[in-house]
């Protein structure tokens, strides 16, 4: 039983006299009954992850005790209200901010706690994303404690040589454990933004016509097509977080709004899914059969969190 069916079940334990006198219960506040009591949830963590690295973080920092949950299955939730004495949400760092899914979900949601963190895994620069991650939490109504950023391979194949990043020592595990004290003491700390991330920030985004916003976001068949390798098998439709690709006439097409996340190229076990580079951006070729999913993440548990088919 998944974590979401178990927190139905357990909503459903909880009092029907009142349920009848108030909204539909907060989804994530009744974990359990003991002696009559409704106990709060202690950790929740919100992740979205393409490639597991999120997931695996979200599974590090909430240890057993923790409820995870995934965004893109969450975001569908018609009741989106969630208490906790702590609050967490834990994604990739996109072009410097928080993925469009991320941000749609914490915009349509409402939150209690306590304590609230964010942890933004990245491959090579955070720049802004703290300060603007603060500034978006607190225009949908959470002041956030809590903000730092954990260094991982960098997936993104039409910019990083995937041998490279592979190989190379981040110190991810020494930043997970990091992280993971001084959200367990509660500290208050935002990570700092320097002159050096700020100018970064400005060149990076000089010249590009993209939307500081949400500017990962765009259309699959703009990023991504399936290759004569195809064989129809659906696994990118299944790891696709907006369900945007579709299997027609036994071959994978991709059609609908996209993250950038290249969930479906990293996931395909045929490697029959390349990209259409985006200008400045150098070709794929360097990373032709290069594939990268975390170690110690397991397909089903991608399939688990994106599916929307």
């Amino acid at each position: 039983m998944d974590r979401r069916n178990a927190l139905k079940i357990m909503l459903t334990a909880c009092s029907t006299a009142a349920m009848a006198t108030v909204p539909v219960p907060v989804l994530s506040s009744c974990t359990q009954k003991k002696e009559g009591t409704v106990e709060k949830i202690k950790r929740l963590i919100f992740f979205f992850s393409a490639t597991g690295n999120s997931l695996y973080v979200s599974k590090q920092i909430g240890g057993e005790d923790a409820t995870i949950l995934s965004i893109a299955q969450e975001i569908h939730n018609e009741n989106p209200v969630y208490e906790a004495e702590e609050i967490g949400f834990v994604f990739p760092t996109y072009c410097f901010t928080a993925p469009a899914i991320v941000q749609d979900f914490i915009a349509r949601s409402s939150f209690k706690a306590d304590y609230f963190f964010g942890v933004a895994t990245f491959g090579a620069h955070t720049t802004r994303l703290p300060e603007i991650f603060q500034a978006f939490t607190k225009e949908h109504g959470i002041d956030i404690n809590y903000i730092s950023s954990v260094q991982m391979v960098d997936t993104y194949l039409p910019f990083f040589d995937q041998e490279v990043e592979q190989a190379a020592d981040k110190h991810t595990e020494e930043m997970i454990a990091k992280v993971k004290a001084e959200i367990n003491a509660r500290e208050n700390y935002i990570q700092p933004v320097t002159e050096e991330d700020n100018r970064f920030y400005d060149m990076y985004f000089h010249g590009r016509p993209r939307d500081k916003v949400k500017p990962a976001l765009t259309r699959s068949e703009k990023i991504v097509y399936s290759t004569e390798d195809c064989i129809g098998c659906g696994i990118c439709a299944s790891v696709c977080p907006h369900g945007s690709w579709k299997i027609v006439d036994k071959k994978s097409v991709a059609n609908g709004e996209c993250e950038n996340c290249l969930a479906c190229v990293q996931n395909c076990p045929r490697k029959a899914i390349s990209i259409i580079p985006a200008p400045m951006e150098p070709k794929e070729e360097a990373n032709r059969n290069a594939r990268y999913r975390n170690p110690n993440i397991k397909l089903a548990e991608i399939i688990k969190a994106n599916q929307q088919i």
